[in-house]
């Protein structure tokens, strides 16, 4: 079992057995060289290493050929139109190319980058990539990993934009390292409490305002205390405050941290494995807040971050179905089911910004919070769900450009049917099945500050369900290893909150 301190060192990537990246403008020097090859420049690459013309190129997809020139290995694939690669197929190109190309014994790895706009994605995907889930064992040596040096003709007189996008990319990659090394910790050693401590710590070294909400001061938010009444640990809820000088206006986000989701009283049953992950909401916002301090983004309000943390567990006191609770705001909620816990959490976590900050313009939620969502999208898309058009056009953007694709839902009230005959709200609509992934997403709606009157939200709203996106079972793909979630979400809400 794993001590905070322990955890916490495992998310310095001193610590991770990473490789260097550097850059080059020329091809001569290494041994072994990863050449993708696109419909719109094999002339030129044949210039490069006339050892390749013999295999007649076309740069299509599932050309492959190792080719021998002089000293050097060149491994050369086949990858389309340049015209159509993406943020999202640069970084799966990068990815896959370290990976395939680690039983190479050199100590300098060449990949060629066709684009100084490639330098920032290629750096992170090679450093996600190459996270290896051995760093949780204590008897596993570190093996040498080779140094990357991404390769392009123009990088001597671009070198300035070079090492700012490389450097840039590399804080991305500890973001979301971050994020991916907590949600593969084990929970008996991520307890609600170490999770607190961690998230203290991290807070410390960013210097970042962090407060860790005093037990007392949580006692009328009975939705996110309810959770935790199975376990033993308390549920916590931390406030990371970053503000912005002359700000007006504040923006509120708020991350699910479920440490452990057996489901509670009505459980999993098989589904229980992989719940660790349960709190991957919470550790993309803490890496959102990593990547936006490092990489020096300027936020565009006042910005309060919030983890509520609590461990959804069976037990004699633990939550029942058909359980009344109040939430933070005053409105009661009927629990329909103990495995709906997510939302919980996260409407507390928002009563809570409430009642402590004014002016909230935005609000984001962003969690693991529905099988529903994973029917619908699969692993590929972030479902959302705003009630601001532009809002919605912007984070469909935000995903496109870090290559974390995002589908929004329709905003329709009508798929709002978390009634209860007992109570304010219910935590599961009445036809849950159909579209739950949106109605779960009206339910934290019914949180989100309005006016008095009318009923209608005042706030913006954006929630993000990532529990197909964030790939819990952690299978891993050609572009990362097994044992380790995606880094979803850092990417996009790094995007909507900076200037």
């Amino acid at each position: 079992m794993m001590t905070p301190q322990d955890i916490f060192k495992l998310l310095d990537p001193k610590n991770q057995n990473l490789p260097k990246i550097s850059a080059d403008s020329s091809t001569g020097k290494y041994e072994f060289i990863y050449v993708p090859v696109f419909e719109e420049n094999v002339k030129e690459l044949e210039k490069t290493f006339p050892a390749i013309k013999k295999h007649k190129l076309k740069g299509e997809k599932g050309e492959s050929h190792d080719v021998v020139q002089g000293s050097q290995m060149l491994r050369v694939r086949g990858m389309g139109k340049k015209a159509d690669m993406s943020p999202r197929k640069i970084r799966r190109m990068f990815g896959a190319m370290f990976l395939s190309a680690e039983h190479v014994k050199v100590k300098k790895l060449g990949m060629l980058c066709d684009e100084v706009e490639w330098v920032n994605t290629a750096t992170t995907s090679i450093l996600v990539a190459a996270l290896n889930p051995t760093l949780f064992k204590p008897s596993s040596k570190k093996t040498p990993v080779p140094e990357v040096v991404l390769i392009n003709k123009d990088f001597k007189k671009k070198a300035a934009a070079v090492k700012k996008a490389m450097a840039e990319g590399e804080v991305t990659a500890e973001a979301k390292n971050l994020m991916r090394v907590l949600g593969a910790t084990a929970p008996n050693s991520l307890s609600t409490e170490a999770y607190a401590k961690i998230i203290e710590m991290v807070a410390k070294k960013l210097k970042v305002k962090c407060k860790n909400v005093p037990r007392k001061d949580l006692k009328k938010y009975e939705l996110l205390n309810a959770v935790s009444l199975g376990s033993d640990h308390n549920s916590h809820l931390l406030v990371l405050t970053i503000p912005v000088a002359g700000s007006k206006k504040t923006t509120v986000v708020a991350g699910k941290g479920i440490c452990y989701d057996s489901g509670g009283m009505q459980g999993k049953g098989s589904y229980m494995n992989s719940m660790k992950e349960d709190m991957a909401g919470s550790a993309s916002v803490l890496g959102t807040v990593l990547n936006i301090v490092k990489n020096k983004k300027k936020l565009k309000q006042t910005t309060y971050f919030l983890l509520p943390l609590a461990e959804n567990m069976m037990g004699g006191s633990a939550t029942r179905a058909d359980d009344v609770w109040t939430a933070g705001d005053g409105q009661t909620v009927e629990i329909k089911h103990t495995d709906a816990e997510g939302r919980l959490i996260l409407g507390d976590a928002i009563c809570y910004a409430k009642n402590n900050f004014k002016n909230i313009d935005q609000v984001y939620t962003i969690a693991t919070l529905t099988g529903s969502c994973v029917v619908a999208l699969g692993e590929i898309y972030t479902g959302a769900l705003c009630n601001d058009e532009t809002l919605k056009e912007a984070a469909v953007k935000a995903g496109k450009e870090c290559g974390d694709l995002v589908f929004p839902g329709p905003w329709d009230l009508e798929y709002d049917d978390n009634n209860s005959p007992v109570a304010d709200v219910a935590n599961l609509g009445e036809k849950d099945r159909d579209a739950g992934w949106i109605k779960a997403g009206f339910y934290l709606a019914r949180f989100v500050p309005k006016d008095k009157k009318t009923g209608k939200l005042t706030s913006k709203f954006c929630h993000f369900d990532i529990a197909g996106s964030i790939d819990m079972k952690a299978s891993g793909a050609g572009h990362r290893r097994k044992g380790f979630s995606s880094g979803v979400g850092i990417g996009y809400l790094s995007k909507l909150l900076t200037k």
